[in-house]
């Protein structure tokens, strides 16, 4: 009796590289920043209770500009202004990426900071 020899098994593909920050075409930061300035928005209960802070988040966008995870990072202290980063970003549609970047989705790391002036 012979035994079968062993299915090969391909390995997993590596994961690719993280991209790095001078990968990152300038125009489309500029027009990232630009997308988060224009709809970021100060909860008005946060605002009331005089909530600040700044909150981390991290998130995966595809070629055509789909955000397709995003993750709190660093929170800012208050649940409603987490919440409303976290609104910001889930599902939406930034800017898309440029000809000049060839990535095929890209994961940034930004901050938000929320202040009141007083």
């Amino acid at each position: 009796m012979s035994a079968a020899a062993p299915a090969s098994v391909a390995p997993p593909p590596a994961p690719a590289p993280p991209q790095q920050a001078s990968d990152i075409s300038p125009r489309w930061r500029s027009a990232l920043a630009a997308w988060l300035h224009a709809r970021k928005t100060y909860p008005p209960e946060a605002r009331a209770r005089g909530d600040q802070g700044g909150a981390a988040v991290r998130f995966i966008v595809t070629r055509d500009g789909q955000v397709v995870a995003v993750e709190l990072v660093h929170g800012s202290g208050s649940a409603i202004l987490d919440q409303a980063v976290r609104a910001m970003l889930d599902g939406a549609r930034v800017p898309a990426f440029p000809p000049d970047m060839p990535h095929e989705r890209i994961t940034v790391t930004v901050q938000i900071n929320y202040s009141l002036d007083r």
